[in-house]
């Protein structure tokens, strides 16, 4: 923003300066600095030194920026040595030689000197930023002056009454569940706060907002906090997140599950995913939704299992002439391999601002990268896919083969991804986590499962026992449902991580239990039933065990479950449970 502000106040005092900027980090070294050919010691410019062919054909009265955005890495501005010392000479591998004027400033933004070497750092000159001389209220003011008119004395109102008390209530908790900066809570705080109109909708508003990075029980405690600071009510005193604002009726409302979308069993057992529209779903759903609408960049957070892929898909599916292109992350991921992706999915076109990528057959493009923080950073800590990232949201385009500047219209990214405590994830940086959205979703509650598989099984039990006395209908469905989310919790107490690194169970095993019940003939079973749900259920978790300990563990649970809702004994299930273990 410094510079910005600063290119933009000698342009108007009629000295125009031509900048270039690029993150070094978000290209192989090759691509930045140039490369010779082994064989026919034919010379290749980089991105980097054909911006220094340019600027040196300028006039001497021309001043010129080339701006260098991104992380230090002393393999590529050790190169740069020369240049930044009084010689100000370039001298690239193949003996050429660029000689800078005092027209030429090189400008490094950074947010680490921890791999810079005195070398480096004794030629420049320094600015330090840090967050508490950052003024977050400049952000809130110019945000608010972007507003319709007639709205921006009531926002100013609200944002005093309880904005700048949230902010600093989650500046001091510092619970986020992705690090970020205080301009990205800020920004990602105002982002929900467009086109409100009453204060019970701020309120409701400022609640997603500030607690859209915070865990349920931080979330929750904030909630509170927000609606006792702006005066006004929440639908339920008891669960503050479980209500929206209705614009029709002006009051505020409870979520309640919707059920308006019948249950393929068929489209289920195909291994089409189905989402159940739980209150906590649509919560996530309203927390998502303007983000994506505004095609605003955004990292779903959250463990293995809760729905991320499930909740994204379903919000695409809802809009209208969008495309989704989706790249499957792993630690090999590099940036490459999301340029080839869009070049699949978009038609490059040329424009009087330059080249541009424009999606293909559709008004808009979703860029959905899964598992964003699997790509292994490399020795100096840095991850070339979300430098990448990071220039691609912070500068709307990136640098081709050809070292033509590609800028992006109409495509947005999303990503999802695990938390970076998970076992092979990384942290992002807090460069990019600051100028994306972050939203996280957990696993759903004992309640919510029961909902879910309740929906889920009431399917399959029609789909499988047409007619039965026993099993069909929502009764039946529902008490089966609540037995197995018993097992399923049970396990999760007794079996840990902590005691093998596979023992991590999660809603997914849930359902595949119900899924596997679609490969019998259950209408012709009866009481059978049981045991052929159990031997599903022995299949999914006791498979999974190391050892007769952990089975026997396992089948008290499983038994104690049947005898407790269904008042069943295992006289023949546990010669079924016998034969799995051997």
């Amino acid at each position: 923003t410094m510079w910005r502000v600063l290119k933009l106040a000698l342009a108007k005092l009629g000295r125009p300066i031509p900048t270039y900027v690029m993150n070094p980090k978000s290209m192989p070294r090759q691509q930045l600095l140039g490369i010779m050919d082994n064989d026919t010691r034919e010379w290749f410019d980089g991105v980097l030194t054909a911006a220094s062919r340019k600027v040196v054909q300028e006039p001497p009265d021309i001043k010129s920026w080339i701006i260098c955005d991104g992380d230090i890495d002393p393999e590529w501005i050790e190169s740069l040595n020369s240049v930044l010392d009084d010689n100000r000479l370039l001298t690239m591998p193949n003996g050429e030689r660029i000689q800078f004027g005092p027209n030429v400033n090189f400008i490094f933004e950074t947010h680490s000197l921890k791999f810079a070497s005195p070398a480096t750092v004794s030629r420049m000159g320094m600015i330090f930023l840090d967050q508490e001389s950052s003024d977050t209220k400049c952000i809130v003011n110019c945000w608010v002056r972007r507003q319709p008119e007639d709205k921006q004395m009531k926002l100013s109102s609200w944002i005093d009454d309880c904005f700048f008390k949230a902010l600093d209530w989650v500046v001091k908790d510092n619970s986020a569940v992705v690090e970020t900066t205080h301009a990205g809570i800020v920004n990602g705080a105002l982002s929900h706060l467009v086109d409100v109109s009453t204060k019970a909708e701020f309120a409701c508003a400022a609640v997603r907002g500030f607690g859209s990075n915070l865990p349920l029980e931080k979330r929750s405690e904030l909630a509170r906090l927000i609606y006792q600071w702006a005066n006004e009510v929440p639908a339920d005193h008891r669960q503050p997140l479980s209500g929206y604002y209705d614009q029709a009726s002006g009051q505020q409302r409870l979520y309640t599950l919707d059920t308006s979308v019948p249950i393929d069993a068929k489209a289920l057992g195909a291994g089409d995913s189905i989402l159940v529209k739980t209150p906590m779903v649509q919560s996530n759903e309203h927390m998502l939704s303007p983000w994506i609408s505004r095609l605003e960049p955004l990292i779903l957070v959250g463990p293995e299992g809760a729905g991320k892929s499930m909740i994204l898909n379903h919000i695409f599916s809802t809009l209208k002439s969008t495309q989704v292109a989706m790249v499957n992350c792993s630690a090999q991921t590099l940036s490459t391999h999301v340029i080839n992706k869009l070049a699949q999915v978009c038609q490059r076109s040329t424009t009087q601002s330059g080249q541009v990528f424009r999606p293909n057959g559709a008004q808009r493009l979703v860029l959905y990268l899964k598992d964003i923080n699997l790509p292994k950073p490399d020795r100096y800590e840095t991850a070339e896919l979300i430098a990448f990232l990071q220039q691609l949201v912070c500068y709307q385009g990136f640098y081709d083969k050809n070292l033509d500047f590609v800028g992006l219209q109409g495509i947005q990214i999303v990503a999802s991804m695990n938390p970076s405590t998970t076992l092979g994830r990384y942290p992002l940086s807090t460069r990019f986590t600051a100028n994306v959205r972050l939203g996280y979703v957990h696993y759903p509650d004992k309640e919510s499962l029961s909902s879910i598989y309740s929906s889920i099984l009431q399917s399959v039990l029609e789909y499988k026992c047409p007619g039965s006395k026993t099993w069909s209908g929502s009764t039946a469905a529902k008490k089966l449902a609540v037995c197995m989310v018993d097992v399923y919790e049970n396990v999760k107490k007794k079996f840990s991580a902590d005691d093998q690194r596979h023992y991590m169970f999660n809603p997914r095993d849930l359902t595949q239990w119900a899924i596997g019940l679609l490969r019998y003939e259950l209408a012709d079973m009866g009481p059978d039933m049981l045991n052929t749900w159990a031997f599903e259920g022995a299949r999914l978790f006791r498979d999974r065990l190391v050892n007769a300990r952990d089975c026997t563990r396992f089948d008290t649970i499983l038994t104690g479950a049947l005898r407790s809702h269904y008042d069943f004994a295992l006289d023949e299930a546990e010669t079924t449970l016998s034969l799995i273990h051997i």
